[in-house]
């Protein structure tokens, strides 16, 4: 109303057009010139005040409520929604459940997050729906209570693979240092900020934040790396069969080398002692399944002990103890003449005296069982 009774005033007070020369030669007096620059003045003040109540309008039009929907009377059957068959399709998927994550949700104390309501996370998904989980032990695999149209961007799940690789979170310098070293502060904190935002809208308030600290919330996400270091924590504390199948439990959840596929560079160091730890499971239960006479077994896995560490002579060993108790004699000499060329072409070095004598050893076991026993006079 302003505006437009500004645009009135301006249209009464307008000024009058100056009275122009007859001819190039007459002279411009000052009273023309006066009257042109009011003349101008009036222009661009009537322009700027149209172009103020073009935007107040546009503003009144978006900010105006939108009708209300008709109340549908009792027995009345709404109108039917035109979907395109994509959405028809996407809806289809998602009334269907969600795949449960291969392992269970332990729940840990919760951390102390004073910004953070205590219910928060159980609210996040209904009761009759999977946790969100997190895989590590392979391929990193991200998966939330539901299927989603869109998946993560590559920054969230390298975002949440570093929170879930490390339980006792990190500050903001840290993670803008691992993820985005290559941008500048403002920019890598609008990229956090972003990343932490898409995490919450697909998986719900997993990661908390106390100040300047993020955490992943792991009493609302299942991480698989926390039921692989639980089941070793219970394995230690029982012996033979129980400790055995404690390891074959651990063993299941190994899905191949940790966060195969990736390159994330922060995370070298954790995929090595990631490694290190799974090979150690390996070699411990090949053990077990070799004294309680599954040679086979063992053999498995030391192979898959090997395809995480070729150069670990602990399991090569393993294997060939293992071929032994099979009778395969080549597959002994071949094995340890792969190993030796492999250690010399990488290396420049020789197996360790203990798989020298350990091949010696077995060759000679096996060359004994062969030798024909002596006929009887």
């Amino acid at each position: 109303m302003a505006a437009l009774a500004a645009l009135t005033v301006l249209w009464r007070q307008r000024p009058a057009l100056p009275e122009l020369p007859n001819s190039l030669s007459s002279p411009v007096t000052t009273a023309s010139l006066h009257q042109l620059v009011l003349v101008a003045a009036w222009l661009l003040s009537a322009v700027v005040v149209l172009l103020l109540l073009v935007r107040l309008l546009l503003i009144l039009v978006a900010r105006s409520p939108r009708r209300a929907p008709l109340a549908v009377s009792a027995g009345a059957v709404p109108a039917p929604r035109h979907r395109s068959f994509a959405q028809a399709r996407f809806a289809g998927r998602s009334a269907q459940p969600a795949f449960a994550p291969p392992f269970p949700l332990i729940p840990r104390a919760r951390p102390d997050v004073s910004r953070e309501p205590a219910e928060r996370a159980r609210a996040t998904w209904r009761k009759d729906l999977p946790p969100p989980s997190i895989a590590l032990l392979g391929p990193l695999m991200i998966a939330p209570s539901r299927p989603r149209r869109r998946g993560l961007r590559s920054q969230t799940r390298q975002l949440l693979a570093y929170l879930a690789l490390h339980a006792e979170g990190a500050t903001t310098d840290e993670l803008v240092a691992a993820i985005w070293p290559e941008l500048n502060d403002d920019k890598a904190r609008k990229e956090l900020w972003r990343s932490v935002s898409e995490a919450r809208s697909q998986l719900g308030d997993v990661v908390l934040r106390a100040d300047d600290h993020y955490l992943l919330d792991r009493n609302a996400v299942a991480v698989d790396l926390d039921q692989f270091n639980e089941l070793l924590a219970q394995a230690d504390t029982e012996r033979d069969l129980d400790r055995e199948q404690h390891l074959e439990r651990g063993l299941a959840l190994i899905r191949g080398q940790p966060l195969a596929g990736t390159d994330y560079p922060w995370a070298a160091g954790d995929v090595r002692h990631l490694s290190a730890k799974v090979v150690g499971l390996l070699q411990e239960l090949g053990n077990l399944r070799l004294a309680d006479g599954d040679p086979t077994g063992a053999l498995a896995a030391a192979e898959q002990a090997i395809a995480l560490d070729a150069y670990n002579e602990a399991v090569h060993q393993l294997a060939m103890r293992a071929e032994s108790a099979l009778g395969l004699r080549q597959a002994i000499v071949e094995r340890y003449e792969r190993l030796c060329r492999e250690l010399d072409a990488r290396f420049g070095l020789e197996p360790e005296r203990e798989t020298r004598l350990l091949y010696r050893r077995l060759l000679s076991q096996d060359a004994r069982s062969r030798r024909p026993m002596p006929r009887e006079t």
